[in-house]
């Protein structure tokens, strides 16, 4: 009988060790937002395009499902130096609040190669500040991601973003204002191209969120850009296309 007792106490305490980590397991998978036009419509959606004529949810091409949202942008949609038709995605309070942990994604696609100048693919910005936390920007073909505070490139994708094919983005952000905290990464057409970077995420202690579609230095000849999947959740698995 006493040999068999040390085996009954780890087997017992292995199951307390279990239980712990059970209870100490991250929150469950999540998809917080589905912006993928299913609906056929832009309800949900705030931004410059929302109601915009230039704006049309189309069915071909598309990343996921049977809808595509594509613009059709032109200095008509100017404001200041730059063309603007943009989409908002704003999270509720705590989805960007001190300590939030999100995974976002997004697919975007172009028939034909950018206007020289700089387009913005996508950007986080702080409300009342109105100011960028971070941006994906594409001159051609080419992409730079960068964190805004302050201000750092993080990766350089020489010739990524070609057309004619559906371009994924997924960023993983812990949302602080403190650098030693704070942290993103980025994965782009699947692979991981920025790997985890401790940096502040938060100007301040005004919300997040995420503009999406054609934001570009002013020109005259018209483009088109098509967005899809947008998506936010507290996995890597939930946002993935």
């Amino acid at each position: 009988m006493n040999r068999r007792r040390p085996h009954r106490h780890i087997i017992g305490g292995a199951l307390v060790v279990l239980a712990g980590l059970a209870f100490a397991s991250p929150l469950r998978a999540e998809v917080l937002f589905r912006g993928d036009f299913e609906t056929g419509n832009l309800d949900g959606w705030g931004g410059t395009a929302v109601k915009n004529p230039a704006v049309k949810v189309v069915t071909d091409p598309v990343r996921a499902g049977k809808y595509a949202l594509r613009i059709d942008g032109s200095n008509a949609a100017k404001r200041g130096e730059r063309d603007r038709i943009e989409l908002q995605h704003q999270p509720p309070v705590e989805g960007t609040a001190e300590g939030a942990e999100r995974y976002y994604a997004w697919s975007m696609y172009v028939p034909q190669k950018l206007v020289p100048g700089v387009h913005n693919a996508g950007y986080f910005e702080a409300r009342n500040a109105w100011r960028q936390l971070m941006s994906f920007e594409v001159r051609g073909e080419d992409i730079l991601y960068s964190t805004r505070v302050p201000y750092a490139k993080r990766w350089e994708g020489k010739g990524k973003f070609t057309p004619g094919k559906w371009h994924d983005f997924v960023v993983h952000v812990l949302w602080s204002r403190d650098a030693t905290k704070g942290f993103v990464e980025v994965w782009f057409d699947g692979e991981q191209v920025v790997p985890k970077a401790m940096t502040a995420t938060l100007l301040d202690e005004n919300r997040a969120f995420l503009q999406l579609g054609l934001m570009r230095a002013t020109s005259e000849t018209p483009e088109t850009i098509y967005v899809d999947h947008i998506m936010e959740g507290t996995t890597l698995e939930d946002v993935k296309p």
